[in-house]
Order: C-alpha cells, then structure tokens, then sequence
C-alpha cells in the first residue's frame, strides 16, 4: 500500500493535466487521454480512486514541437523531462 496521500497527488496531477492541456489548445497540439487516466475520466468523471499516474500520449509531430518548446511554453512551476532533452 502507499505511503502518500493518494489524493493530492492526484490533485497535483490534474495541475499537471490542465497545464498540458492548456499548451496543447494554445498551440494545436494532439493528445489523448489513454489507459487509466482515460478510464477514470468517463467511468470516474475524474481519477481511478486508486490510480497514481497520469496517461497521455501525443503523434510523434506534436510531440516533438512539445520538447523543442517546453521551458518557453509550460507554467514556470513544470519542467519537462525526457531523454531528448536532458
């Protein structure tokens, strides 16, 4: 069982998600909600109420544009992170 309280993290999480989600309108990115996350917004309206992660995925364009403007584009509290850019 986990030793954190599964509730905020998955309020930091939907933080995470509108961050996303925001950038994405901003600048006619595709993504999509997947597994989990996916389930648990129609079956939930929200979070699986045991799940810890978040679930997205993005075509390969979108998702370079993403990592090549991440630090100009995401909130100042977000850092994106990934073997193509550290």
């Amino acid at each position: 069982m986990a030793d954190y309280d599964l509730k905020q993290l998955q309020t930091k999480m939907l933080g995470i998600l509108t961050a996303v989600d925001k950038v994405c309108r901003e600048h006619n990115l595709r993504y999509y909600l997947i597994a989990g996350t996916m389930l648990g917004a129609v079956r939930h309206k929200g979070f699986i109420p045991w799940d810890d992660d978040a679930d997205i995925c993005m075509p390969q364009d979108d998702y370079d544009k993403l990592i090549a403007h991440c630090k100009e584009w995401l909130p100042q509290q977000y850092e994106l992170i990934c073997s193509e850019n550290d």
